[in-house]
């Protein structure tokens, strides 16, 4: 490069103001940001559900191997308690007006969670 070049292009630096990043600048790290935390929170969400479904394979899995390892059967030792035992129902009776309400409150219930959290959402991406 020549001298020519050098002076234009410190000219040009020195004419930019460098004391506040430009709004583009901050958008666009914002969104950065964003994304960064949307990846963070997918991945916990994973790690959780394979946590949750790694303890409950253990906690069935591992007396079922315990069981079929030593040997044990448990069919037998079933079907004589199913002989002796007896079970009956009672009858059950309910007020169709005591269900229905109960289903609108659930319902409502449901659709203001999921309305606080899409509000919710809304005013963490502003």
């Amino acid at each position: 490069m020549n001298a020519e070049e050098k002076d234009r292009l410190k000219g040009l630096f020195q004419e930019m103001k460098l004391d506040e990043p430009s709004s583009g600048f901050e958008s666009r790290l914002m969104q950065r940001v964003h994304v960064v935390a949307a990846k963070k929170s997918r991945r916990q969400n994973i790690k959780s559900i394979i946590a949750i479904t790694c303890g409950i394979i253990g906690i069935l899995g591992i007396p079922a191997f315990i069981f079929w390892r030593l040997g044990l059967s448990l069919k037998t030792e079933m079907q004589d308690v199913g002989s002796t035992l007896s079970f009956s129902m009672p009858s059950i009776d309910f007020n169709p007006f005591v269900v229905s309400v109960a289903c609108v409150g659930v319902l409502l219930f449901i659709s203001d969670t999921l309305i606080r959290r899409h509000i919710r959402e809304k005013r963490h991406k502003d």
